[in-house]
């Protein structure tokens, strides 16, 4: 899977970058993350190979309460294989919401994608 953008006619609304290694996965939302987006975010997810995932939500500016489904459905269907999923960069108005709906104890959350990939790479969920 490659990149993928959805556009209005003023800018982007969200971009997706998949970055494949070895041993995980960098998944990389930027813009907004809606009921717009939600379905084109969930065709990508889908196609994601089953490997350790880092969600980077480091340019998310923007996320609804479909969003947090989209999250919870990935997340438990690595799950049901083993595989951890991770949310790193989250910043601002994401990370708050992300905090008030509890996803710190569903999520293992990093402040960075460095980080994540560092933890994740050691083998650490």
């Amino acid at each position: 899977m490659g990149n993928g953008n959805i556009t209005n006619e003023r800018s982007i609304i969200m971009e997706i970058h998949v970055t494949k290694a070895p041993d995980l996965t960098i998944v990389a939302i930027v813009g907004k993350l809606d009921a717009n987006t939600i379905a084109d975010f969930q065709k990508s997810s889908a196609d994601l190979p089953v490997m350790p995932t880092v969600l980077d939500l480091s340019r998310l500016e923007y996320m609804s309460s479909s969003a947090l489904r989209a999250l919870l459905q990935m997340k438990r269907e690595f799950s049901k294989q083993g595989v951890p999923v991770v949310i790193a960069g989250s910043d601002g108005l994401v990370d708050k919401v992300l905090r008030v709906s509890g996803f710190e104890q569903i999520f293992v959350l990093f402040p960075s994608v460095d980080e994540a990939v560092r933890v994740m790479t050691r083998g650490g969920k």
